[in-house]
This record gives C-alpha cells, structure tokens and sequence, in this order.
C-alpha cells in the first residue's frame, strides 16, 4: 500500500482516478489532524487515540491501514514546508459543510487531552482561515467540543 502513496505523491501520474484523490483527501485529512495533535509539542495519548478513531470510522479502515495512513500522513507532512498543500486540496475537493466537519475533528482532537494550550489555539485558528470558514460557525463547533469534553 505504501507504494501507492508514493505513486500518488510522487507526480507520477498525470491525470488522478477517483481513487487517488480519495487517498490524497485521506492524507491531507491525517495531516491536518496530526498538526492540530503536536501544536503544543505534546503528542499525548489521547490525541493519538482520538486520531486512530476518527479515521477508522469517518474512512472505514482497520488497523493495518489506519497505521500506513499516519505513517505516510506523517512522512508527508515532514517534506512539507506548510499547511497550504494539504489545506489546498481539501478546498478543491470538499464543500463547505465537509471542511466544518473536518474543523470538529480537529478541535475533538485538540480537547481529547483535556487542555486546550495556545499553539493548538494558533494552529485551529490558522486552519480557519485556510480553510475559509466562517468564525463564529468556528467558534460555535469550538464551543460544542469543549462542552462535550468536559461532560464526557
């Protein structure tokens, strides 16, 4: 399977299946729920395991293939200079409502350890603008998540 990431990474391929912008939403997704998880330089269990449940249910995966995901996910971001690719590629591909859901995903990510610390502030409130969302929708899903958070 890791070779298919490398085709669809590489360029290789000029014109892309369904399938390969798929897996490249799939990667950016991961992507993105990884910088939220290691803003703050504390990768903690929570949020890995926050992250493992996420994709297996919103991409239908089993371990093996969550695992190659994060795997490649987190060789993708470390070739990375910034966000922009990955961000770029969501709003091509995904509506408006998609990129919200995405963005609870990210704070659901950010509260699984219980604290909410001032680099994953930054990084959700960059991703806002890169995701060209609304702000107070922003706030709103930001608000729900530390609710459900501190009930839970």
């Amino acid at each position: 399977m890791l070779g298919v990431f490398k085709d669809i990474f590489d360029g290789s391929k000029k014109e892309p299946s369904a399938g390969d912008r798929e897996l490249k939403l799939k990667v950016s997704t991961c992507v993105i729920l990884l910088e939220a998880a290691t803003a703050d330089s504390n990768f903690s269990a929570q949020e890995q395991e926050k992250i493992i449940q996420i994709l297996k249910s919103k991409f239908q995966m089993d371990d093996r293939s969550v695992k190659e995901l994060i795997d490649k996910s987190t060789a993708e971001r470390e070739n990375s200079t910034d966000l922009w690719y990955f961000t770029n590629l969501i709003n091509e591909n995904l509506d408006n409502e998609e990129k919200y859901n995405l963005m609870e995903l990210v704070w659901e990510v950010i509260y699984s350890d219980g604290t909410l610390d001032k680099f994953e502030n930054y990084i959700a409130h960059k991703l806002l603008s890169m995701l060209n969302l609304e702000h107070s929708r922003y706030i709103e899903l930001k608000m729900k998540v530390k609710n459900d958070a501190e009930t839970a």
